[in-house]
Order: structure tokens, then sequence, then C-alpha cells
């Protein structure tokens, strides 16, 4: 999550594409996920559901869970995102903070500018235990994290293939993603599809163990109140609009 979206990029604050869009509940727009969501996530193996409170704004996001809680929140070019792994215990929380070099970059429908390059620290329970780097453009997206200690611990390549028109802007097209785990020096290719208003990635060939974590994910939004798809394999979800 960064800040404006749209093919100007605003370095200031986070906007999104949700001009000309007709009015969808919680102020949100028919152009734009801002807005309020009640996720409802059901695991394949379980007649169970979980229950998730989703609210993205034009310069923040907000997750809250029965067993963990995540906010994020834009304060120029940097933001910071804060994973409360136990709730009502902030003693062991995760705060990542990354600042952004600002580049024109379309997100669509996501009211967060992406675009450009970006600097990560992570600290938890008040030590930095790694860092990160993202760059992102409308032909590429690379990036790398290392653990402190341990040195390297992934990174990725993603190469826009062809372009393609989605409600998620520039992210329009079929690109491959590779993940490289250098633990195991191995590398795993996997398609990535944005067109119109769905995602889909690669089947996860190996039974839901290692590979890239971005296979098995589906995404389809309605154009207004509601979104639905699956979770590499072990969930399926759908999204609606308060």
């Amino acid at each position: 999550m960064a800040g404006s979206s749209g093919a100007g990029g605003s370095s200031s604050g986070i906007s999104g594409s949700s001009s000309g869009g007709s009015s969808s509940g919680s102020g949100g727009t028919a152009k734009s996920l801002v807005g309020t969501w009640d996720l409802m996530t059901t695991p394949m193996e379980s007649t169970g559901s979980i229950t998730t409170t989703v609210v993205i704004g034009q310069d923040s996001l907000t997750v809250t869970s029965p067993d963990f809680s995540l906010t994020a929140v834009r304060t120029g070019n940097a933001v910071a995102y804060t994973d409360e792994q136990t709730p009502g215990s902030p003693g062991n929380n995760i705060v990542l903070t990354a600042t952004q070099t600002v580049a024109t970059f379309d997100t669509g429908i996501l009211p967060f500018n992406l675009g450009g390059t970006w600097s990560m620290t992570v600290v938890q329970g008040g030590k930095n235990v790694g860092s990160c780097t993202l760059s992102v453009s409308s032909t590429e997206v690379d990036g790398a994290c290392s653990q402190n200690p341990g040195g390297p611990f992934f990174s990725f390549t993603t190469k826009k293939m062809s372009p393609g028109t989605s409600v998620l802007g520039d992210f329009g097209g079929k690109w491959m993603n590779t993940f490289i785990d250098p633990g195991k020096s191995a590398s795993y290719p996997c398609e990535l599809d944005f067109i119109g208003s769905s995602i889909t990635t690669c089947t996860r060939a190996d039974g839901g163990v290692g590979g890239n974590p971005l296979s098995g994910i589906t995404f389809t939004y309605d154009g207004a109140n509601t979104a639905s798809g699956a979770a590499q394999g072990w969930a399926e979800y759908s999204a609606t609009r308060q």
C-alpha cells in the first residue's frame, strides 16, 4: 500500500481512482475499493468461516480479524504497517516502515500509489529483524528481503509479458513472476493474469507445499460492492462492502 494512484502519481498522501464512480456504500464508489468490507473466509477443509473487517481509505488500511489486526497509515512518502499478531498483546507487534521514491503507476480501483522504489525496515518486539526493497513500474515489479541475522531471505522478479485492460490499471495484462528461495537454491515461476475485473495466478503444482507464494490465487470484483475468490488452494473468500 502506498500513496496516490493514477497516471499522475502524486507523492503526497494516498488517493485512488475513485472519481467518477457512482455511490456504493460507506462512501465508496464503483470505481474504487474505498469503504468498509465484510470479508468471509472459509477453509476448504472446514465448514466454519472466519469473519474479518477490512477498512480501505484514501490514506489508510485496517484489517481486524479474530486472530490478528493490521493497520497501515501513510504520512508523506512513508507508510507504517503495524501487525498485531496477538490481539491485546502489542509487545510482539511487527512494524514495517516503508519509504517511497515516487514514480508514475496507475493502480486503478486501488486507492494507493505503489509506483517507484521502496526501502523497508522490519522491527519486531523493538528489534530490527529484516529489511526489504521493492521497485514497481508498469512493465516490471521486483523485490528482495533479508533477515537480521540470517542474510538473504527471498527475492522475486515480475515482468509483464503482454499488456491488457484491467480495473487495476497498469497491472493489466499477463506477467511472469519468478520467486527465488536462496535457502533451497531454487526458483519458482508463476504466471499472473490481470484481465478485466479478475486476477488469476498459476495453479499449485506442488500440492500447496513450498513453491511460489502467489500460486493458486483468484479474485473477481463485480464492479460495485462484492468480491470473491480463492487463496492458495486452502480457502475461499467473499467480501461485501457495507
